[in-house]
């Protein structure tokens, strides 16, 4: 407030001028003295902050995991916005307690802080102390870091030459204001460059803490129709059924109308003397400013008399200008008088508040960059700026940018892109100083900018290192990768010499994420195409937990593929040459016109290879070979196989083309062409075909089990809310939603005209009935006639978890990655580590004698696999269905043929078994690609000419990836017999589940989509008679927030949820005793419910292996075997699982 720059006074309205507007500073409505913020509303002017003549403080707001809002307490509480509102607030952010890390929260009482309302917060009076943090000279610019957090302007900034006087120390400097004398202060700015990053900083010599206080009795409140009214003329008792206001306390209201002279006095006992604040709520709509007499004790608090101005608005009411008083031990009278002959004020209550007292929580004053006024339209009258807006995306983004884990986090993940899928602490820690200090030096030689993060810097410390760059490491079993997918064909073209045929501009690889699971700038996930904790499936990687990322997507489809890919690339150039019933399997797309000959001729081709060998022997151009396309790593052995393949080759024609061509396929094939990795064969025995398990059971003795996986975690709150429930709980469940999704303002809480009712058919549930997302339709039919169950509040514990120990759990809970791998795996304690929940439970039925497969329609996934050796491999099939390996291609209407020979023996023998100090990597291909091609033969066989009876193709007349995995899983099963299968293991899946936004509209379409598939799939299972002995898991890696964000529109539409815990669960199957929910749901969906964090996370109270525990029995597993299947199983208690009983028909 005052004069501006420009001579206008700012006390005015801002819109007026000054002209007819009101002094904001001495009189904002009427002659009252006083500023009335609950009469504010209106124009956007009158919205954001604003002088006030009533007393006014910050309150901490603490939930029960310590995070803390701000919240404004004044006087007058009418209309505090609702994110400054101590009721309504829930913009929490984390702050760093002091001492043991404890904080005040509703689970330990709350100290001497108030509980409020909703009982899921602690409301704290706060004090802020500056301090002093060095009085001497620090010992180092470390003790600096450590110590200081709040910036400080650069002094040539923040005064004129001579302000501040420099005193140089080792490693910093530190700046005095001129009037210190040399003393440290508070004001003192110390300036450094950071020991770790090398950023300049300016540092002020100051610690800012936030204590919080408490209260040693909580406020008092006294109706005024309780106290003792008295005077010459008595004030009216007005009760709540004669008036038509109704946001007054209590029974009703004391009016002052008539009552000159008149007085309520109330009687106040202590039992000592203590000072208390006191202050009335009032109400008075007259553009009149009343003034009233306060006793304490009969004695008049201000002899002036205290002023209470209109209210300004029919049934507004305020609190007076608050007193602090001196009471007596004992009984104390308070009075409030009117003298006023006319018409007075209307009395709610005395308000007593009474001194707070310190406590021992306190914790750093975090910064804030943005303000709490907020902006109501485009033109910015509020203070929340673009401005600070960027300043605090800055901050955020510099202290990521800055942080010590983040250079070893990017340099583990380049270092395994470009060649090491298990670096050493060694390297790491080299890439990390690189990433630090901007500079590399190795041979003499400098590399990167100086700057931190040098890009040129980190690839030099990858490349150059000593373990990237020593041959002797490539005998290290554990050195290396498996390369991706993607970079074979792109090696090939290089090192082989690509050459655009004439007339052709361009060449293109042709669906290659089809095909490899990989393509650039086309992921499966937001995590790209692969983890970087993914451990094999099989290979020696598993018993010492070495990762490779790679082989994520190294599975029986993407290896038929690649070799498919790599053999048409010789034979026929890019091209689409290599075809099988239409099917493309190279890696071309129609060029044009031309003949498809193995010749040489590359008549259809866009592009081919060019390169001419400068060997001229059989040897050296094997050797050459080996310099081009596996960098020196090829072994001797398999040099001289590849030598004597080559000379024992005599084609019918072309056979100086031919036996070039053969060469280029022979070294393909070979595990040093797709790992970084050198060989030592086992010469003592050979790589065993393995067979898929059968026996002679007949069709009563299958039973297949599906384990279907929504990865991104399913709003299944969404999926399955309440509908009749105990305690209001819909209502409860609307609240927290934010409201119904079909209101003005909408919330995520779908109508209960928009669900379909079910029972729960179970006495122990808190809701008779539950809503089912009407576009679940066929999965309400399934339930209805009993093949159906639902499962409330369920996912991964390790043990049954409460408010105080969840954080014990053994996982990065709220993560993608790391909750979908542990519900697959089901053992957070490690002791079966690199196994499936699937995967444990078909070693042991495979140990008991039953014929056990497991099969991946989803790339391969860590649910079916078992320990080595134990039962045979999962299998990953492509949900396009099994592409044909074509080891030599025959035209049909071409007489003389492929001259390239079957290389399907050669390619065995070329990853034969391995010595046990052979690369790891090494073996995991050549175990991989063996037993893809097995497995490919037997199942290609088993699949071809087969067909379903059922639609899975939506009314677009497409298929969906999850219709396309449930119509190959259905195939599958339709082959049981001839593969003499009795006991089949599925994984099926989608992603897409991740609706931070739009999660109503997001969850319409997937839902549909799950839906048609699911009816297909079991119109099919029913059709081959296979309903019955067929059981379908629904899984996600969790739940979402009971409580919606913002939504990405600014308008409060679009509005998603986030990461959370507990969720609901679906199982079907022709075989279950369904038609009931178990589980439970809570009663409480508010943070001061036992089992709810904030914003709606709500710890589940059924694990999932209470799902497997009546699941794995229905597939044989027995009583004995169950702790093996399901390690976790033994820390809960048999009640809080589920038996076969209750889950099947007998």
């Amino acid at each position: 407030a005052g004069l501006g720059t420009y001579g206008w006074d700012y006390c005015v309205n801002p819109e007026q001028l000054g002209t007819t507007g009101w002094d904001y500073c001495v009189d904002p409505m009427y002659a009252s003295g006083i500023f009335k913020f609950g009469t504010v509303s209106g124009a956007d002017f009158e919205l954001g902050y604003h002088w006030t003549s009533f007393n006014c403080s910050i309150q901490a707001k603490i939930n029960n995991e310590g995070y803390v809002a701000l919240a404004h307490e004044t006087d007058n509480m009418n209309s505090i916005p609702p994110h400054l509102d101590a009721e309504q607030s829930l913009n929490y952010f984390k702050v760093y307690w002091d001492g043991d890390g404890a904080y005040p929260s509703p689970a330990n009482g709350c100290g001497k802080c108030r509980l409020n309302i909703n009982a899921d917060a602690c409301i704290c009076p706060t004090k802020v102390k500056d301090e002093i943090v060095f009085t001497a000279q620090p010992a180092s610019a470390e003790d600096i870091i450590s110590s200081l957090y709040i910036g400080a302007i650069p002094p040539d900034i923040a005064g004129p030459s001579g302000t501040f006087i420099s005193q140089p120390c080792d490693g910093f400097t530190v700046h005095f204001p001129q009037t210190s004398n040399g003393v440290y202060t508070r004001e003192t700015i110390f300036e450094l460059n950071h020991p770790y990053h090398g950023t300049k900083l300016f540092l002020k010599n100051t610690k800012s803490t936030v204590y919080l206080e408490g209260w040693e009795h909580a406020t008092t409140i006294l109706e005024a129709e309780d106290a003792l009214p008295g005077g010459p003329s008595v004030p009216n008792l007005v009760l709540a059924n004669e008036t038509n206001r109704n946001r007054f306390s209590g029974a009703g209201y004391m009016h002052f109308e008539g009552a000159g002279q008149g007085y309520l006095e109330w009687i106040v006992s202590v039992p000592e003397n203590i000072d208390a604040t006191i202050s009335f709520r009032y109400e008075d709509s007259w553009e009149t400013t009343n003034v009233v007499d306060i006793l304490v004790n009969d004695n008049v608090i201000s002899p002036e008399g205290t002023k209470l101005g209109s209210t300004g608005n029919w049934d507004y009411w305020m609190d007076s200008e608050s007193f602090l008083v001196p009471l007596n031990s004992g009984d104390n009278t308070i009075q409030l008088k009117y003298s006023d002959p006319w018409t007075g004020p209307r009395v709610d209550y005395l308000k007593i508040e009474w001194p707070t007292i310190p406590s021992s929580y306190s914790f750093r004053n975090a910064p804030h960059f943005m303000s709490l006024s907020q902006d109501y339209n485009d033109e910015g009258e509020g203070e929340t700026t673009a401005r600070d807006a960027y300043y605090e995306t800055d901050a955020v983004l510099d202290h990521y940018h800055y942080h010590p884990n983040t250079a070893p986090f990017i340099c583990i993940r380049l270092i395994q892109r470009l060649g090491i899928s298990n670096p050493s602490p060694g390297h790491i820690e080299a890439c990390a100083d690189a990433f630090r200090t901007g500079t590399y030096s190795s041979g003499g030689q400098i590399f990167g900018s100086g700057d931190y993060g040098s890009l040129e810097a980190v690839t030099a410390a990858i490349t150059l290192e000593p373990e990237a760059t020593s041959a002797v490491l490539d005998a290290d079993p554990g050195y290396g990768r498996i390369r991706e997918p993607f970079l074979q064909p792109i090696q090939v073209l290089r090192s082989l010499e690509a050459e655009l045929v004439p007339l052709e501009h361009h060449f293109e690889l042709w669906e290659l994420f089809d095909r490899l699971d990989q393509e650039p700038h086309r992921f499966k996930t937001v995590f790209s195409h692969f983890l970087p904790e993914y451990i094999p499936d099989v290979g020696p990687t598993i018993v010492p937990g070495y990762v490779s990322p790679e082989s994520m997507v190294v599975n029986m489809p993407s290896i038929i593929a690649q070799l498919n890919g790599l053999m048409s690339l010789v034979r026929y150039g890019i091209s689409d040459c290599f075809v099988d019933d239409g099917m493309s399997l190279g890696f071309g797309t129609y060029p044009g016109n031309g003949n498809c000959l193995d010749d040489g001729s590359m008549q259809r081709a866009s592009a081919f290879f060019s390169y001419i060998p400068e060997a001229t022997t059989t040897a050296g151009l094997v050797q050459e070979l080996n310099t081009l396309l596996c960098a020196g790593r090829l072994s001797q052995a398999s040099q001289d196989k590849i030598v004597d393949a080559y000379d024992s080759y005599s084609p019918a024609y072309d056979e100086a083309g031919a036996k070039l061509r053969f060469a280029y396929q022979l070294v393909m094939s070979t595990p040093e062409f797709h790992t970084s990795t050198t060989v030592k064969e086992d010469t003592t025995k050979s790589r065993p075909g393995p067979s898929i398990s059968s026996s002679d059971a007949g069709i009563n003795d299958y039973k297949a089990l599906i384990f279907l996986f929504l990865s991104g975690g399913v709003d299944s709150f969404s999926m399955l809310p309440p509908h009749t429930c105990e305690g209001d709980l819909y209502e409860k469940y609307v609240d927290i939603r934010g409201g119904l999704s079909n209101e003005t303002d909408p919330g995520i809480a779908l109508p209960k005209q928009n669900l379909l009712e079910i029972p729960t058919n179970n006495p122990e549930h808190v809701c008779s009935s539950v809503g089912l997302h009407q576009n679940l339709q066929f999965i309400d039919e399934l339930y209805k006639r009993e093949d159906a169950i639902f499962v409330t509040n369920i996912g991964l514990l390790q043990f049954p978890a409460t408010k105080e120990d969840y954080r014990d759990t053994n996982v990065r809970l709220f993560a993608h990655n790391a909750m979908q791998l542990e519900t697959m795996r089901e053992d957070l304690e490690g002791e079966k580590y690199g196994t499936g929940v699937l995967g444990r439970m078909k070693d042991k039925l495979s140990e008991a004698g039953f014929a056990c497969n497991a099969y991946s329609i989803a790339g391969s996934q860590i649910s079916l696999l078992g320990s080595p050796g134990v039962a045979s491999s999962p299998i990953a099939l492509s949900s396009n269905g099994m592409q044909k390996f074509i080891p030599q291609y025959e035209a049909s209407w071409w007489t003389d043929g492929d001259l390239t020979p079957d290389l399907t023996p050669y390619i065995l023998r070329l990853n034969n078994a391995t010595a046990v100090d052979s690369s790891f990597m090494a073996e995991t291909w050549s175990a991989k690609v063996s037993n893809a091609i097995y497995q490919h033969k037997k199942l290609y066989d088993d699949l071809e000419g087969d067909t379903v009876t059922a639609n899975f193709k939506d009314a677009s007349g497409r298929k969906s990836q999850l219709c396309k995995q449930l119509e190959m899983t259905a195939r599958l099963m339709a082959t049981h017999e001839s593969r003499n299968a009795e006991r089949d293991f599925f994984h099926v899946g989608i992603g897409g589940w991740d609706l931070h936004s739009k999660v109503i509209e997001g969850l319409e379409s997937r839902f549909d989509d799950v839906n048609h598939c699911l009816k297909a799939f079991v119109e099919e299972a029913e059709h081959l008679g296979l309903w019955n002995n067929t059981v379908l898991l629904q899984f996600s890696e969790f739940g979402r927030t009971l409580n919606p964000n913002s939504g990405p529109e600014g308008d409060g539409t679009g509005k998603g949820c986030d990461h959370a815990w507990g969720g609901n669960q679906f199982i079907i199957g022709g075989g279950l005793k369904g038609g009931q929910v178990l589980g439970q749901y809570p009663l409480d969906f508010t943070e001061n419910g036992p089992l709810v964090l904030s914003r709606g996370r709500i710890i589940p109270t059924t694990p999932w292996d209470a799902i497997w525990s009546g699941v794995s029995p229905w597939m044989g597993v027995s009583a004995e075997d169950m702790d093996h299947v399901l390690p976790m199983k033994k820390n809960f208690d048999s009640s809080a699982l589920f038996t076969k009983d209750m889950f099947f028909n007998l």
